[in-house]
């Protein structure tokens, strides 16, 4: 009869765990690129939430911006991170790449403020985004938010891809490796400052970045408000001898507005509140914290995300 009772009661817990993992509800969380920022920081989100939010289970997705946007939007992704210069861009309806406004996207949280940097090898000729004209330049997989920023800074200086010798759509990872051996110009990335990928290349010979210039940084602030000057320090990098000055962006969390406005608000407690646990993901992110993260997201907030940050 003991065997029968420990039998049943081992059926019945795993009955109750099967039955809890069916009640679970299951969020898609899209993420960025392998070698980028974004891919540790999407898997850590997702262990702050299953942690902290009960009956919450995450799958996380590579990704890019404009996708994450474009998926988040449609319901294809319940949350994504992204950037606060695409979003103002995606709300309005602006561009190629949101032929309409995105209305569906709501803010949770700002998480650190990225440049968009420009790497080239340290005894390259390129000392300014005109000479990019017949080089092999990578901005990324199409339909990234450094694919569509890459066309505007182009734009801008008078150039269009089909000025370059060739256009590469390789991950930070191998485009890294490909600057290192002297097989691409221009590694182009909204990266945190030090990047791990541009770093990484710089243990060749070194690298240089490209500054932006002032009437480029003055377009672009004019197009989209988001933008914003930063100084990139000498010596981030290997051979990197001189400060640059580049454009910035907020990165950011964002979800579907029809998401429960209950959930979101435990969501966004659960991010805010374990803060230092994301701190250690990048160095980028030690600054993260109650105090900035309902700023600059260029999304307005979710309801839920609104709660919390009205009650704390």
């Amino acid at each position: 009869m003991m065997k029968a009772m420990t039998i049943g009661m081992v059926l019945g817990a795993g009955l109750s765990l099967a039955a809890a993992q069916a009640g679970a509800q299951t969020l898609t969380l899209a993420s960025g690129p392998s070698g980028g920022t974004w891919y540790p920081l999407g898997a850590a989100l997702a262990k702050i939430i299953e942690e902290e939010v009960p009956g919450t289970r995450v799958s996380v997705v590579n990704g890019v911006t404009v996708a994450n946007i474009l998926g988040t939007n449609a319901g294809q992704y319940d949350l994504a991170l992204s950037l606060s210069t695409s979003n103002v861009d995606a709300m309005a309806g602006t561009g190629e790449v949101f032929p309409a406004p995105q209305e569906k996207i709501r803010g949770i949280a700002g998480f650190y403020s990225a440049p968009y940097q420009m790497a080239v090898a340290a005894d390259s000729d390129i000392t300014s985004v005109k000479d990019f004209a017949g080089k092999v330049i990578n901005p990324g997989v199409v339909g990234g938010a450094t694919d569509a920023l890459t066309r505007v800074v182009l734009e801008l200086n008078d150039l269009s891809y089909d000025d370059m010798s060739r256009v590469e759509r390789l991950s930070y990872a191998d485009a890294s490796m490909q600057l290192k051996d002297g097989h691409l110009d221009v590694f182009t990335g909204i990266l945190s400052v030090p990047s791990g990928a541009i770093a990484e290349a710089a243990l060749g010979n070194g690298v240089r970045l490209v500054p932006m210039s002032d009437e480029t940084l003055a377009a672009l602030q004019e197009r989209n408000d988001g933008y914003v000057k930063v100084e990139i320090p000498a010596e981030t990098y290997k051979g990197q001898s001189e400060a640059v000055q580049a454009v910035g962006t907020n990165n950011v969390l964002i979800a579907n507005a029809d998401l429960d406005p209950a959930l979101i608000e435990k969501i966004t407690k659960a991010i805010v509140e374990h803060a230092e646990e994301l701190h250690a993901v990048n160095a980028a992110l030690s600054g993260f914290g109650r105090a900035t993260a309902s700023e600059g997201i260029g999304a307005p907030l979710h309801p839920g995300a609104e709660a919390y940050y009205s009650a704390n």
